[in-house]
């Protein structure tokens, strides 16, 4: 356990020499698909605004903070669909805001639709030392003048869709960037075996009139750090109350209630828990979202599509 609080410690001070990029863990991905794959850009058929909010480890100084604001749609021949996505992240001292412009082509194939994505964009990180307690004036991390930079973001993601189920590919933000220490810079580089992969996948059951079950999985794999899999089921009542759970390999389960007010309409929270030894040193997660799609193609293929 005290090998596990070090680790923690240090992702909440200073941290080390390289930057992990802007990834949100959010309970309620299956609504946020542009978060993680930018071929999901208008797979809503309709302008899509969302906003999500996720605090973690609620009583645990310095605890992660993630805000997201997504928004995309279709253009007027389908094919073409574009978005656009802000991410803030705080982690004790540190802090990144993201902006990405998100390109997906889209093209009918078998009963459904496939798409291509790519995305583009930066993200500012700074380091508040302020924030940070210290006993050695002499530190050298207290000392690097890289707290703050402005650092160039890719993305590429595959998308396939129909009205009763999903799979993706993604590899979000995949760019490695390393502080060049001592000289206030970072250093650029593409690596396949230090990038992160990202597989989803989801499908619709329905189980009687007006009851549906949708299950699905976020599989996350980055070869230089480690592999982690979430596992997620809804249970959707009259097309508008969802309850689900979700559970993940990391240690932690969730509850997620989400209310689909109209068709355009919709609200949700989740309460996350750990279940390692770190859930006597905070309190559990929260998270909540609203997102609301303006207007309906007649052509939909549905509103739960992933």
């Amino acid at each position: 356990m005290l090998n596990r609080l070090a680790y923690i410690i240090l992702l909440l001070g200073v941290g080390t020499s390289v930057h992990s990029q802007l990834q949100p863990l959010l309970d309620q991905n299956y609504f946020n698909g542009l978060a993680i794959n930018p071929a999901y850009a208008g797979s809503q058929e309709a302008l899509s605004i969302g906003l999500y909010s996720r605090i973690q480890w609620v009583g645990f100084e310095g605890a992660p903070r993630t805000n997201t604001l997504s928004i995309h749609s279709p253009l007027r021949n389908k094919k073409i669909n574009l978005g656009l996505i802000v991410l803030g992240d705080k982690l004790g001292s540190k802090k990144e805001t993201g902006f990405l412009l998100n390109y997906a082509y889209r093209m009918e194939l078998g009963k459904g639709m496939w798409s291509l994505g790519l995305a583009a964009g930066l993200t500012s990180l700074s380091t508040d030392m302020n924030a940070i307690r210290f006993n050695d004036m002499g530190d050298r991390l207290l000392q690097d003048p890289a707290r703050r930079a402005l650092l160039p973001e890719f993305s590429f993601g595959s998308y396939y869709y129909t009205g009763k189920w999903n799979v993706g590919f993604s590899m979000p933000l995949f760019l490695n960037h390393f502080s060049n220490e001592g000289k206030g810079n970072y250093n650029l580089n593409f690596n396949l075996a230090a990038t992160t992969y990202l597989f989803t996948a989801g499908y619709l059951f329905t189980l009687s009139d007006g009851i549906e079950l949708l299950p699905s999985i976020l599989f996350k794999t980055n070869p230089a750090n480690n592999t982690q899999l979430d596992i997620h089921c809804n249970v959707i009542l009259k097309e508008k109350l969802w309850l689900g759970t979700s559970i993940r390999t990391n240690g932690s389960m969730s509850a997620l209630l989400q209310i689909q007010a109209n068709p355009q309409l919709r609200f949700g929270y989740s309460y996350g828990y750990e279940l390692s030894e770190l859930s006597s040193y905070q309190h559990g997660s929260h998270e909540v979202m609203i997102q609301y799609n303006f207007r309906y193609i007649i052509e939909v293929i549905g509103p739960r599509t992933y």
